[in-house]
């Protein structure tokens, strides 16, 4: 064990723990980040295949444009002016295929408000409700208008207590228009009888106020983050799975690694889900209902993924996201079947320095379930067998299939194919069904799907993706949240706002 005691150690280098630990060695804080994966970054990592680079998992973010939440941010990270960036199409950031016709999501609210009223001019009413609906939502949540804490959550508990889907039925009887409003939710892979309209509220808002692309990769984001922690005199170190979290009494002491080394620590943030933080704790520092609810919270669905590598010159670049419904139904977690699989594709074309008007290679992903991949849950990675290669390379084909038949220019000018499978998400992410979002939050069970930034350990914290919401928006929201308890939440509120 070394004789350094940090004042911090972050377990696991994802959005979170990375803003984290830029903020607290900012602030004098002796920080220490500790990354199981040769890479930092969680799902700001890439990497190579076919001669492309691709991204796991962050592929676009919101709230950039000058004076917007993650915009102000990011600038007190010191990071906002050196990422590379490019800012979506206006008029359509997002385009969807619902059941055979095409709609788009423009930058801006007014914008997106016009947009609506030309696809749905007898709807109006309707369209305002929902707005108001959303405005109302936001504008009481004061840590995303980053105001001085009065509220974490909106005021209004409607917001929490009513699901997304059951509040659009509420507005308009339009089968038609509440699929479009809802049509953005694989961002936080919806769940009619489940998703508040809370998250739908924010992660909408989020997106519609300004919508970014990084340009060669959001690995950029992960590097200055890490150059900023190292500038302030923190560690940051790869190839260090934490197995066990030391204590003493009531108190955490530490983690021990994989490896055999002990770091000790005054206070444990915790960037890596719930579950595998409590089973490396002594089961004498929690209470039993607290552990069982914290080994039991439900993920968000995972899912597949093909990165495709293109011949020169044969797909030309969008500026914006692509999503295809089959059915008339943007709720495809909900009636998600594996008979039926694919029903749904996302696709991104990755933003690079050298062309504006082809794409050198593309991502496509679609959800699916832990249970399909779990007879191969206990094999090593990268060694799981010839039936695993099989049939991921029968549900590549099924999946291109579907996407061909929307972009028939990709056909015959894939050159390289790499699959992820909800065990990637698994291993690379380090959730433990590969829920790409994160915990699952149930309107009908707040307080069951709720994880909190304090627990009733003194010295211990969450942070990332579980805590609040997921995403760059949810994730640097939990930063603030977990730093504020050594920083004084207001405090570092007005801080945000003076950089």
């Amino acid at each position: 064990m070394s004789d350094t005691i940090y004042d911090v150690v972050i377990i696991g280098s994802g959005l979170g723990g990375l803003q984290c630990g830029a903020i607290l060695s900012r602030h004098g804080y002796k920080v220490c980040v500790l990354e199981k994966n040769s890479k930092f970054g969680g799902t700001l990592q890439g990497f190579n295949s076919h001669g492309c680079r691709f991204g796991t998992g962050m592929h676009y973010i919101g709230s950039l444009d000058k004076g917007q939440v993650i915009d102000k941010i990011f600038r007190y990270l010191g990071i906002r002016e050196k990422l590379h960036m490019q800012r979506m199409d206006p008029k359509g950031f997002d385009v969807f295929g619902i059941g055979g016709k095409e709609y788009s999501y423009p930058i801006g609210m007014e914008a997106f408000r016009e947009q609506l009223h030309s696809y749905f001019p007898n709807e109006t009413v309707a369209i305002s409700k929902y707005l108001q609906e959303m405005e109302q939502t936001t504008g009481e949540v004061d840590l995303y208008n980053l105001r001085p804490l009065k509220n974490i959550m909106p005021g209004n508990s409607r917001s929490l207590n009513t699901g997304v889907f059951k509040l659009l039925r509420s507005l308009t009887p339009n089968q038609e228009l509440q699929n479009v409003l809802g049509a953005l939710n694989f961002e936080y892979a919806g769940e009619k009888d489940k998703t508040p309209f809370y998250t739908h509220a924010l992660i909408n808002k989020h997106f519609i106020d300004s919508a970014w692309k990084f340009v060669d990769g959001s690995e950029q984001l992960t590097n200055l983050l890490v150059g900023k922690i190292r500038e302030a005199g923190g560690k940051i170190i790869q190839k260090e799975k934490v197995t066990e979290i030391l204590h003493k009494d009531n108190l955490l002491t530490g983690v021990k690694t994989a490896g055999g080394q002990m770091y000790r620590a005054k206070h444990i943030i915790s960037n890596i889900h719930p579950a595998l933080t409590v089973g490396m704790l002594d089961k004498s520092l929690l209470r039993p209902s607290y552990r069982k609810r914290m080994l039991h919270l439900e993920s968000t669905i995972s899912a597949f993924s093909l990165h495709l590598s293109l011949k020169e010159n044969s797909f030309r670049y969008r500026n914006h996201n692509y999503h295809f419904y089959e059915r008339p139904d943007v709720w495809y977690t909900s009636y998600y079947s594996e008979e039926n699989w694919p029903e749904f594709f996302y696709l991104f074309v990755p933003k690079v320095s050298t062309s504006d008007e082809y794409a050198a290679c593309v991502s496509i992903h679609t959800y699916m379930k832990f249970e399909e991949v779990a007879r191969w849950q206990d094999l090593p990675l990268k060694r799981r067998g010839e039936e695993y290669e099989t049939w991921k390379a029968a549900k590549a084909e099924k999946l291109l299939d579907l996407v061909t038949q929307q972009f028939p220019e990709l056909k015959g000018n894939v050159t390289g194919i790499n699959i992820s499978t909800p065990l990637t998400f698994r291993d690379y992410i380090g959730t433990p069904d590969g829920g790409i979002y994160g915990t699952m939050k149930d309107y009908h069970h707040q307080l069951e799907s709720y994880v909190g930034t304090k627990t009733r350990i003194p010295n211990l914290y969450f942070t990332g993706q579980n805590v609040n919401l997921h995403g760059a928006l949810g994730v640097s929201m939990s930063s603030l949240l977990t730093c504020g308890e050594f920083i004084g939440l207001n405090k570092l509120i007005r801080e945000v706002n003076e950089a």
